[in-house]
């Protein structure tokens, strides 16, 4: 990609995007519906580093740009559970509220229909997260199952492929 909507781009996740990252996780507001706090430490800052060094697959990490602005992330993950694709985001507090979440989600399911052999993508939401379950719903995910995942209760919500496989429009 990159890939445009509206105002939002999306491309690969690069090493000027560690200090937005590390200052996500390390926002309690921003990860109270999500895997935890992790504090904005060195050794954060390494693994992070560590972590981009990594080969690009069709499936991974991509950073929300908003008017050309680092505001987030959003990835296409493998769930954990024999072969479902997850995506996930996340956005700085001051991106909250603005669309975001859903334009950036709709340009990666368009990418995931095109590239990936996946017959549903799903989505996982901690109880409460009332703003996440409306991006996906906007989305056209829908609830599919209460499930574990992260070591806590979630609700899982599905996306199935569109009708012949083809891409999102926009």
């Amino acid at each position: 990609m990159p890939r445009t909507t509206a105002c939002v781009t999306l491309r690969r996740v690069q090493i000027d995007d560690v200090p937005m990252i590390l200052a996500m996780e390390s926002d309690p507001v921003v990860m109270r519906h999500s895997t935890g706090i992790k504090p904005a430490s060195e050794a954060r800052r390494q693994e992070l580093l560590a972590w981009l060094r990594e080969p690009l697959t069709d499936i991974g990490h991509w950073t929300v740009l908003a008017d050309g602005a680092a505001v987030g992330w959003i990835s296409l993950v493998p769930l954990g559970d024999g072969g479902r694709i997850q995506l996930a985001y996340r956005l700085c507090r001051a991106a909250w509220g603005h669309g975001y979440a859903t334009l950036a989600g709709r340009l990666l399911c368009g990418h995931a229909w095109r590239v990936l052999d996946v017959p549903e993508l799903v989505a996982v939401v901690w109880p409460g997260n009332q703003a996440s379950i409306r991006v996906l719903e906007k989305l056209g995910f829908a609830f599919s199952a209460h499930e574990q995942h992260y070591d806590r209760p979630t609700a899982v919500y599905a996306l199935p492929r569109p009708a012949g496989g083809s891409a999102l429009s926009f």
